[in-house]
């Protein structure tokens, strides 16, 4: 009986390591987004790992990439309304975060063409911001953006289309005109 109980922990164990070295960095990101702080954001998936280990594999592991977005979303605005302060965020410190980016090489070509829609970014409203970074920077669904921020699929498409059709407006007047060049 006790091997069994060992065996069934060591599968969880490997579970849970496999989901902490897939999500660590995305999820730090995330909630350095909504915290603005790097040391609460680490604080809050540290949160949102105690309690995915304390979470039936079964029920969890369906859809544990929305699961932990959605722990980790509603523990972060835990934090922030608890210290109902903002923090403006280091460059340095959002480029040593850990994550899973590109090699160096590919960043800096990246980096060019993507750094005006970056500081444009910035100027979006709140919602559009979340939601167009849970889709491109985290590659999630309308469906699994719908359920880590509690708005419609409708809702949520209607944010990244606007914020998509803002940016190209604000970009460069050749982009705008041909948002296929778009980076």
């Amino acid at each position: 009986m006790t091997l069994i109980v060992n065996e069934a922990n060591s599968t969880k164990a490997d579970w849970v390591h496999a989901a902490l070295r897939q999500y660590e960095g995305p999820l730090i990101h995330y909630a350095a987004q909504i915290t603005g702080d790097l040391d609460r954001a680490r604080d809050v998936v540290q949160d949102t790992f105690i309690r995915l280990c304390n979470e039936k594999q079964s029920k969890v592991e369906p859809h544990l990439a929305q699961w932990l977005f959605k722990v980790c979303r509603n523990r972060a605005l835990d934090v922030q309304r608890k210290e109902s302060r903002m923090k403006n965020f280091d460059e340095t410190e959002m480029n040593s975060m850990p994550g899973t980016a590109p090699s160096p090489a590919a960043e800096m070509e990246r980096r060019e063409a993507s750094n005006e829609v970056s500081q444009l970014l910035g100027t979006l409203s709140k919602n559009q911001q979340e939601v167009v970074r849970l889709k491109f920077q985290n590659g999630l669904s309308y469906q699994e953006i719908s359920d880590i921020t509690n708005l419609t699929v409708s809702n949520v498409g209607f944010l990244i289309h606007t914020a998509l059709k803002t940016l190209r407006q604000k970009m460069q007047p050749g982009l705008a005109a041909n948002p296929r060049k778009m980076p």
